[in-house]
């Protein structure tokens, strides 16, 4: 029992450290991932179809047991984008981290999905801390916008939200990856 335990404990310490654990593992993977724990619940209550914003207000929740360092998180917001020649630009209005130790990029998909051919990949930096059991990460206040403000069709974007009610409610459509790990959320499909 102690071996099996020590050997658990390794794996979760190289899956938090390295990303990876080996294949023959797998169920220490699932173990480590359980153990984080980590959800993401969204408040935005953007009503506007078209709109030339995407706005999104997010926080991350820690339901596990163990303390997760912000940067091994990531998260992707999954939207379609009519009018790729009007480039892309992300504004982080408030966190309570710090908009500074917020990383964002956008990502086109090489081959669309269901309400999706663009995701937005938040990340933190080390500065941001880290998030203990029990604990949220606080709000982080996002818009999306083009450079030219053209407009979205917020209801072929997969992670827009609509909800008047701008009470945080965990979402699916916002999916969370821990050291690229998905852990959180349901990705879109064909």
């Amino acid at each position: 029992m102690m071996l099996a335990r020590r050997l658990s404990i390794g794996l979760l310490v190289a899956f938090f450290v390295f990303g990876v654990v080996p294949a023959a593992q797998s169920g220490a993977v699932t173990a480590a991932v359980d153990a984080a724990g980590v959800k993401v619940q969204d408040r935005s209550h953007d009503n506007e179809n078209p709109d030339n914003t995407l706005y999104a207000l997010y926080q991350n929740i820690n339901t596990g047991t163990t303390t997760i360092p912000l940067s091994t998180l990531t998260m992707r917001y999954w939207f379609t984008n009519g009018t790729p020649a009007d480039p892309l630009v992300f504004e982080c209005d408030w966190a309570q981290v710090s908009c500074g130790n917020i990383t964002s990029k956008f990502v086109v998909l090489p081959t669309p999905v269901t309400k999706a051919n663009t995701y937005l990949e938040l990340g933190f930096t080390a500065a941001a801390g880290s998030l203990a059991p029990g604990q949220n990460s606080g709000e982080i206040q996002t818009r999306i916008h083009h450079v030219n403000w053209s407009e979205f069709i917020t209801t072929d974007s997969y992670s827009f939200i609509s909800d008047e009610s701008f009470v945080y409610k965990d979402t699916q459509t916002v999916t969370l990856y821990l050291n690229g790990a998905l852990i959180w959320g349901v990705e879109p499909t064909q």
